[in-house]
């Protein structure tokens, strides 16, 4: 992937936000225009293969750009699966925790992609000691600084990330905001009235689609994983 192949394939939406995304970060980095991109996404949508194609496009062209998240697991597939061809120190410095930028100087860096922003913490460190807002360190430490979204996948009480959030220190920090949605569907044969559907029957929002779309589902809650299992 990293060598140049295109190892996910995008749709054409993806295609379209591809092009522009990488074309504005190229541009703010070459104007010095502080930028901020809030990309809304739901599950499905391709923003993490969005997000390892425009890191790969902005690397060859010479910039300081990285994949932040909160979540390791992602960063340690990458890790895994490229460790074999580049030396760790050069993944290690492409995927980077949201706390690793708590004393980040004002645009250190070209692009820093932050996926999962609704994952971000206010503080840092094992013992939430450090730094002051993982949005702002993120927004101040980037010209241009892209975060994928989706404030219906909150997991936890400390993850504060919301559009609101990236908006207030956008304007502190004089950034340009720039506001876009994903909404294809590429998981699920690329439904997006079976996610309406789901949406609708987990109340996460009103849609059209409230019947059963002609499928059988076997529905069941259960108390016990093991009880599942069997």
């Amino acid at each position: 992937m990293l060598k140049g192949n295109e190892e996910f394939i995008m749709i054409d939406e993806q295609k379209v936000f591809y092009e522009e995304a990488f074309h504005l970060a190229l541009n703010s980095v070459r104007t010095n225009a502080k930028q901020v991109m809030i990309v809304e996404e739901g599950p499905g949508t391709g923003k993490s293969v969005l997000a390892i194609n425009l890191l790969v496009k902005l690397i060859e062209q010479d910039l300081v750009a990285m994949y932040v998240t909160k979540n390791a697991a992602p960063r340690n597939i990458y890790s895994t699966k490229l460790k074999k061809d580049f030396k760790k120190s050069h993944i290690d410095n492409l995927f980077k925790g949201s706390g690793s930028f708590t004393e980040a100087a004002l645009n250190e860096f070209d692009i820093l992609i932050v996926d999962e922003a609704h994952r971000l913490n206010e503080k840092s460190g094992m013992f939430k000691n450090k730094g002051e807002n993982q949005v702002k360190e993120l927004i101040k430490g980037s010209h241009f600084t892209i975060f994928f979204i989706d404030e219906h996948q909150k997991v936890t009480l400390s993850d504060i990330g919301s559009t609101e959030t990236i908006e207030k220190y956008a304007e502190e920090f004089g950034a340009e905001v720039i506001t876009r949605k994903l909404v294809s569907q590429i998981r699920c044969d690329g439904s997006d009235g079976y996610i309406s559907w789901l949406d609708d029957l987990l109340e996460i929002r009103d849609t059209a689609n409230t019947n059963d779309m002609g499928m059988e589902y076997d529905f069941r809650i259960f108390d016990n994983p093991n009880a599942m299992l069997d």
